[in-house]
């Protein structure tokens, strides 16, 4: 079965930071191959290859038919390490796949029918995504490009929860789908409308030790001014 992405790899020769500089320089991202019964692989991947390809969101999770040489493996991939700084792809890491072994992958969720839902209609609900990737296991064959959930019926407080979603043949979730445990997906709420208080400060009443405090030096200097005036 060919795979509807595909990469070009060598087998990398040397190691060490300065090694790492020098091929990124060259347009060849470090790669590592890890394989269940065979040995790891380094490799260098074309950046221009995978950088094209990469865009697509389905590519995460997706066999990948990896040209290392004359040999094809089958791989999924497993990590991507990005500079913080000018977020290029520095070093990637594939998993070797078996055809007739099943793997745990994550899919992104694809919410349908949103403009149509029943609580953003009737009642100017808003639809939020707690969830918007879920983790699956299946045969290589049968990774689904995403988990489809339709929430047109959903309403105001309503929620849908994993066990309600109707997955492919031979796909099953990994986790959280027994009662005790069961995730929701999405949900739909009324927002909170904002209150905008507009009335005036009250005014701060001046403490009335500092009025009695005045008035008692107002007195104690008027006495002084009568002992002057006797």
């Amino acid at each position: 079965m060919t795979s509807q992405y595909i990469l070009s790899g060598t087998k990398r020769e040397n190691f060490g930071k300065r090694a790492s500089k020098r091929y990124r320089r060259e347009n060849l991202v470090p790669a590592e191959v890890y394989g269940a019964s065979k040995d790891n692989q380094s490799i260098l991947v074309n950046s221009f290859e995978l950088t094209n390809q990469i865009k697509d969101p389905q590519f995460y999770s997706n066999v990948i038919d990896l040209n290392v040489g004359k040999t094809k493996i089958e791989v999924i991939l497993k990590d991507i390490q990005r500079d913080p700084q000018k977020s290029h792809i520095t070093h990637i890491d594939f998993l070797e796949v078996d055809q007739n072994v099943k793997i745990t992958v994550n899919v992104p969720i694809n919410f349908i029918n949103e403009d149509t839902c029943v609580g953003v209609k009737k009642s100017g609900g808003v639809v939020s995504h707690i969830i918007t990737e879920i983790e699956i296991n299946c045969l290589p064959k049968d990774i689904p490009e995403n988990i489809e959930v339709d929430v047109q019926e959903l309403d105001i407080n309503q929620s849908i929860h994993l066990t309600e979603i109707k997955l492919p043949d031979g796909v099953e979730f990994l986790s959280g789908t027994d009662k005790d445990h069961d995730s929701a997906v999405v949900k739909c709420y009324q927002p909170v409308e904002e209150v905008i208080d507009t009335a005036a400060p009250e005014a701060i009443a001046e403490p009335e030790d500092a009025t009695a405090s005045k008035d008692d030096e107002t007195a104690t200097k008027g006495d002084v001014d009568d002992s002057k005036e006797s």
